[in-house]
């Protein structure tokens, strides 16, 4: 009879059964809740992203803008809830790291160099989003900040693991968006008519740096130094209203206006077209030297690095911003003479370091290196018969150093946001 029980098998099948039951219940449960976990933090992720983007297209140029930067963060993160709830950001005006919205520097992951004021351009660590590269620093550099990062955690209930003792389960998201760097000139610098050619920013058509740090030469209406082969001009007067070809009296109003500390106010954007004219134009030299005199005595002494990071230019200068041109989709390069309307791609820092007018060096400036001391006789220059040029007395030219960095927008001490600058802005994290 005990041999009998132990042989009869009947409800195993069902007690099999109800086991399989329960674990696929357990397992499907957990599968909704982590799915609905999921959902939920893709939809929160979505609500960092966009009030990252909406904060970072109102910073500007000084802190002034900051609390309309948190606002927009604040309201577009509230625009997007998720499914439990809205999201309700802190607006974090001490700037706290831990705080819902967040204003730093960017630095883009394996290159912290590029991080201005490398490596620690503001106090304290850097903070970025979990589990990706690149640095954060918070900040409250109003002339630096360039990011805005905007973060957010919450629990959302369970259903299935709440049977397990799992009542609720935590999400976050975390995003940070980048605008243009602030441009950050001196209080007297301005966008000086010149505009540079864009052939030492490219290399097979991508932009480098690797040509900054080298003399630019405005020498001739004919793109050609004497004695030198064609296609020494790298530079044009420019028209900082838009088309049209830059008259003398323009140029000469817009440097005089310079010399009185006025900017010239400019509405230009990147791929706009601007007219250019290669002629040297003696009145307009003439206006220029006295006041090139002037700058260059007052200058203290302004450092200006090459591609590699070594000292390019360590003097005194005249140090303006100048628009880049594309000089070599039709033209080519070297861009020989550069006349008619060429598109701007950005703006870059310049510094003035010898201006030559009627064969004569303007200022003493005996820089290592340097390529216009030949060009002139003493005192201010040291050239002779054989490196002057002939007809000197007729001869005039511009030269200075340019930046590395190519900026999308030109300097401006006035507040302004930049959120129409949408190629210039994205998220990074």
């Amino acid at each position: 009879m005990k041999g009998w029980r132990f042989r009869n098998q009947q409800g195993t099948v069902l007690v099999f059964t109800l086991i399989v039951l329960v674990f696929l219940l357990v397992m499907g449960g957990l599968a909704i809740d982590l799915a609905y976990h999921a959902s939920t933090r893709g939809e929160l992720q979505r609500s960092m992203d966009a009030a990252a983007l909406a904060g970072a297209g109102k910073l500007g140029f000084n802190d002034t803008v900051f609390p309309v930067a948190r606002q927009f963060a604040q309201q577009y993160g509230a625009l997007n809830p998720y499914r439990v709830g809205p999201v309700t950001m802190n607006l974090n005006d001490a700037n706290a790291s831990t705080g819902d919205i967040v204003l730093g520097i960017w630095c883009p992951p394996g290159d912290p160099s590029v991080c201005p004021g490398s490596p620690s351009p503001c106090p304290g660590s850097p903070s970025p989003c979990p589990g990706n590269a690149g640095l954060f620093y918070p900040c409250l550099d109003g002339t630096r900040v360039n990011a805005v990062k905007c973060q957010y955690g919450t629990t959302i209930p369970t259903s299935f693991l709440a049977l397990l003792g799992f009542t609720t389960l935590p999400v976050a998201g975390c995003a940070i968006a980048t605008s243009n760097p602030p441009a950050s000139p001196p209080e007297d610098t301005c966008v000086f008519p010149i505009g540079l050619s864009d052939c030492a920013f490219t290399d097979a058509g991508a932009f480098t740096s690797q040509g900054c740090g080298v003399p630019i030469s405005f020498i001739s209406s004919s793109g050609q130094s004497p004695g030198a082969p064609p296609g020494t001009n790298t530079a044009a007067w420019v028209n900082l209203d838009g088309q049209g070809t830059p008259s003398g009296s323009y140029l000469r109003q817009v440097i005089n206006a310079m010399a009185n500390g006025t900017c010239p106010p400019s509405t230009l954007e990147v791929t706009d077209p601007v007219g250019t004219n290669n002629g040297m134009i003696q009145n307009v030299m003439d206006t220029l030297e006295p006041i090139f005199v002037n700058k260059y005595r007052t200058s203290g002494t302004i450092e200006l690095e090459n591609a590699s990071g070594e000292t390019a230019y360590s003097g005194p200068g005249w140090e303006v911003y100048v628009p880049v041109l594309n000089t070599s989709e039709n033209g080519g390069c070297p861009p020989r003479a550069i006349n008619g309307t060429h598109e701007i791609i950005g703006w870059t820092r310049f510094v003035m370091t010898q201006v030559i007018n009627r064969g004569r060096c303007a200022v003493t400036n005996r820089y290592a290196g340097n390529a216009w001391d030949p060009l002139c006789p003493p005192p201010n220059g040291t050239g002779t018969s054989q490196t002057i040029p002939q007809n000197s007395g007729a001869f005039r030219a511009i030269f200075g150093y340019y930046g590395c960095e190519l900026d999308p927008a030109p300097p401006n001490p006035t507040p302004a946001p930049r959120s129409a600058l949408a190629t210039r802005l994205r998220l990074v994290q």
